[in-house]
């Protein structure tokens, strides 16, 4: 063994001269060796506990013991690993969970499988009190290795699902009274968030990130050298991409868990060539990394009485006077464009966040000039129903991940007002303002110019 360290130390100095599939063939070997190296020092712990060497140690416990070891070896182990043999080498002492000490002795079991397995026969044994311990371990064994400890906790739950639904119910009703949420910052300056949630909320966080996270490739138009036209994620100067899943073009239709982000900027060209699809360069974590910040984004704005909502009662936009509301109102259109018959926008005036808006009339101020910087709520809500989302070129982004941008900036002179107003997602608000992007309103929407450093006063700000 002792040589075979010795090996190990010489390999790094080497492994140039291996070829493509003899580095293959060493990894898997290395890693079949860590593993198994693991599972016979657990084996080799249980017979040192049984023969009593840690009463003649200085370790208060067998963990300490597995810690000193190694550093008597010249090496250090991670506490969760000393752990983890200590644990499961005490555990397989017992003649009851021989199952589990056969499979780490022949080295058909991983370790974490092991421990995970070790944990869960007594939740399993509770509500089936006729099975065998034996038999029970035997279940989780036959399980695919592939699904490591996460298949032995997800068939513990299958089970008590199936035969004691209301233990489940107790179980996660626990778990969700000790969740948590907290974070640190790491020597990189990145901000690590660490959550515990139970499996419920878990579940809803990971359905509506994953929703949003899928990788959307953009269509980049053939417009001219010096054009805004980027390809998505590839750095923090290029927009996202958005595509619909079918392949068609990206439709404005609020459907917030079919469309994910889109992006990449599209030049306003007369001649234009075939659009080239552009790939989502972004990684899978940065994906869902932006789809958390939208969620949150959009959530804070609904709390905070500015936003619209993703998900939760409708908002109603509805163009007349409160007074046809409750007399012959014929109709009413939502944020997401569903046309409401009159029944429906009544019933909805009982529970929902109801917004009679006359546009140009005294309902809401749709103008504030210059004494307020941010939107009012009718304003906003007058930006949503002429812009319908993010109106940024190629974006489909509904109006729920959306901010109120001033077309003419504040700090240059720009009015808060509808005809300065235009309706951006997160991503593509920071790269207008980054970009220096302006655009034009008119009475049917927002037309943008791509042309770097266009935005009034951007260049003063820029080098502020």
């Amino acid at each position: 063994m002792t040589a075979t360290v010795q090996a190990l130390d010489e390999l790094p100095g080497v492994l140039e001269q291996l070829g493509d599939d003899q580095e293959a063939d060493l990894v898997g070997v290395l890693l079949r060796l860590q593993e198994r190296a693991a599972q016979v020092a657990t084996v080799a712990t249980a017979n040192a506990l049984d023969r009593g060497v840690l009463l003649t140690s200085n370790a208060a416990n067998a963990t300490q013991w597995v810690t000193g070891c190694a550093a008597r070896a010249g090496t250090s182990i991670e506490p969760s690993a000393a752990t983890t043999i200590s644990v499961v080498a005490q555990a397989c002492r017992d003649r009851r969970n021989h199952v589990i000490a056969s499979a780490v002795r022949d080295g058909s079991c991983t370790l974490a499988t092991a421990r995970t397995a070790l944990r869960q026969t007594a939740k399993v044994a509770e509500v089936l009190p006729t099975a065998a311990r034996e038999d029970i371990q035997a279940w989780f064994l036959q399980l695919d290795p592939g699904l490591g400890s996460r298949g032995v906790t997800e068939l513990t739950r299958r089970i008590i699902a199936k035969y004691a639904a209301d233990k489940l119910s107790a179980e996660d009703a626990h778990l969700e009274k000790v969740e948590s949420l907290t974070w640190r910052t790491l020597p990189t300056g990145m901000i690590r968030l660490i959550a515990d949630l139970c499996p419920a909320n878990a579940a809803i966080l990971k359905q509506a990130v994953t929703a949003l996270s899928a990788p959307r490739p953009a269509h980049e138009d053939g417009a001219p050298a010096g054009s805004a036209s980027t390809s998505t994620g590839a750095s923090d100067d290029e927009g996202d991409a958005g595509e619909t899943s079918d392949g068609d073009a990206a439709r404005r239709d609020g459907d917030v868990a079919g469309h994910g982000v889109a992006g990449a900027a599209f030049g306003l060209h007369e001649q234009q060539q075939r659009p080239e699809t552009v790939r989502d360069e972004r990684t899978p974590g940065k994906r869902r990394v932006d789809a958390l910040m939208d969620l949150v984004s959009a959530g804070a704005k609904v709390a905070s009485g500015d936003g619209m909502g993703i998900g939760a009662g409708a908002t109603v936009l509805v163009t007349m006077d409160l007074h046809r509301l409750l007399g012959d109102l014929d109709g009413a259109v939502t944020i997401g464009g569903e046309i409401l018959d009159a029944g429906t926008a009544r019933r909805l005036a009982c529970d929902a966040d109801l917004i009679p808006m006359v546009l140009g009339g005294k309902s809401q101020p749709l103008d504030v000039g210059r004494e307020k910087r941010l939107v009012t709520k009718g304003m906003r809500a007058a930006v949503v129903y002429r812009d319908k989302g993010c109106t940024f070129p190629g974006c489909d982004r509904p109006p729920g991940f959306c901010e109120v941008h001033h077309v003419l900036p504040w700090w240059a002179g720009g009015s808060t007002a509808l005809d300065n107003s235009a309706m951006l997602c997160r991503r593509h608000h920071q790269i207008v303002h980054r970009h220096g992007y302006t655009a034009t309103v008119t009475s049917d929407g927002v037309h943008w110019d791509l042309t770097e450093g266009a935005m009034p006063g951007w260049r003063a700000d820029k080098v502020a």
